[in-house]
């Protein structure tokens, strides 16, 4: 049984942008053709990826706000939602294996379990730390002038806490792996 939530332009902001999983919405009509073609797809897929993403639709000709609101000038239109923000869309009837990718690619940068988001926050950190730290190193090597100023040093130590920092964190997101 189908999964796929009807949303309306009343409930669109509680279904789609108050969602806690990532979600779709397919714009849609009952006389499009091609919108009649993929809706067995987002049937499939709402009760494979059941609890971990969400699947809706939307009928543009009883919800022309919405419509509107997100300037749908063409059916079928999927757009995809993180955290209420749209974050991608596909225009037309596609294949059910590229929408798969999407739900894929989405679900790996936006994981909805507590240890997938943890993931997705310490490997960003960490990549953060390494990005700084190496501008901090290339602008201490540029800058051999300033070795008796007092900010220059520091400007090292800072570059030395951040490595020591992304250990800490690699570390943290080796032990998850090794937990898995």
């Amino acid at each position: 049984m189908s999964k796929v939530v009807e949303v309306t332009d009343q409930n669109f902001e509680e279904e789609v942008l108050r969602s806690d999983l990532p979600t779709e919405v397919d714009f849609w009509a009952p006389w499009c053709g091609p919108c009649r073609m993929v809706s067995p797809i987002y049937d499939k897929l709402s009760e494979e990826y059941d609890g971990r993403f969400r699947f809706c639709k939307i009928n543009v000709d009883d919800n022309q706000h919405t419509a509107m609101k997100y300037q749908i000038m063409s059916i079928p239109m999927q757009m995809f939602f993180v955290d209420g923000e749209k974050i991608d869309e596909i225009l037309g009837a596609v294949p059910e294996p590229t929408i798969r990718e999407m739900v894929e690619g989405i679900l790996e940068s936006h994981p909805t379990d507590e240890k997938g988001r943890l993931e997705v926050i310490l490997r960003s950190w960490a990549e953060h730390n390494k990005e700084h730290s190496e501008r901090l190193r290339k602008w201490a090597d540029k800058t051999e002038s300033a070795e008796n100023n007092p900010i220059y040093h520091r400007a090292l130590e800072a570059a030395e806490a951040l490595e020591k920092s992304n250990q800490q964190l690699l570390q943290v997101l080796g032990e998850l792996k090794l937990g898995e």
